[in-house]
C-alpha cells in the first residue's frame, strides 16, 4: 500500500462519536479528558480534514499552507513526504533531498521511526555541505577578497567543516543502527576482591 492510499484512508476512515458524561469523581475527569484533544492531535486533524473533504471545502480552494489541516496531514507522513525536511533546506535541494531521503531508507532498510528519522537527518546534513560549498563558490568567483570577505570565508570554511562531520556522524550512527549487536560472554577463573586477596574459584 503506497502513502497515498494511505493518507487517503487515514482521512476517511470513519470515528465513532464520543460522548462525554457528567463528571462526578477523578475517574470521570480522566475519562472526559481521554476523550479530549488539542487542534494538533492527530485524530482531531484527521476528523477535520474529513469533514473539510465530505463539505467539499478543498475542491477549488487547496491550502497548504502551516496551519492547515492537509499540510498537518502531510507531516504525518513525513518520513515519504519530507513536508518538515523540506522547510529547513533551500528550494533547489528539496526534490533531491525527499529523494536522497527515500533512497537512504531503502539501503539500510529503516523499518522503526528512529531509524528513519536518523535517515532524514543525514539528507539534511548533507545538504548543508552543498549549500555552504555553493556559498564558498560565489564568493570565490566575485573575487572579493577584502578584511570582511576574508573572515565571511573563514566563517564558512569552518562551517563547511562542521556540517561534513555531522554528515559523516549521522551516517555512521545510521550503519551502527543496522549492524548485528555483538554479545559477548567472558568467564574468569578468578577475582581480585581487595589488595593482594585474591580467590581461586574451581569451575566443574
Amino acid at each position: 500500500m503506497d502513502t497515498n492510499t494511505e493518507v487517503k484512508e487515514a482521512i476517511t476512515k470513519p470515528t465513532e462519536e464520543k460522548k462525554v458524561s457528567i463528571v462526578n469523581t477523578v475517574e470521570d475527569i480522566k475519562k472526559l479528558l481521554s476523550q479530549l484533544g488539542t487542534d494538533n492531535d492527530p485524530e482531531m486533524v484527521l476528523n477535520s480534514l474529513k469533514k473539510e473533504f465530505d463539505n467539499h471545502e478543498l475542491d477549488d480552494n487547496v491550502n497548504v499552507s502551516p496551519g492547515s489541516n492537509l499540510y498537518k496531514t502531510f507531516t504525518l507522513f513525513e518520513f515519504d513526504k519530507g513536508v518538515l525536511m523540506s522547510a529547513v533546506i533551500p528550494e533547489r535541494y528539496r526534490t533531491f533531498c525527499i529523494d536522497f531521503n527515500r533512497n537512504l531508507q531503502n539501503e539500510f532498510q529503516c523499518e522503526t521511526p528512529s531509524e528513519k528519522a536518523t535517515a532524514e537527518v543525514v539528507a539534511v546534513n548533507f545538504i548543508r555541505t552543498l549549500e555552504i560549498q555553493y556559498r564558498i563558490n560565489v564568493r570565490l568567483e566575485h573575487g572579493e577578497f577584502g578584511d570582511l570577505g576574508i573572515k565571511y570565508l573563514a566563517v564558512l570554511s569552518k562551517e563547511l567543516d562542521r556540517a561534513n562531520r555531522h554528515y559523516l556522524h549521522s551516517l555512521q550512527t545510521l550503519k551502527m543502527s543496522k549492524q548485528p549487536m555483538l554479545e559477548v560472554n567472558i568467564k574468569t577463573q578468578t577475582a581480585v576482591i581487595g589488595q593482594n586477596q585474591v580467590v581461586q574459584s574451581n569451575n566443574k
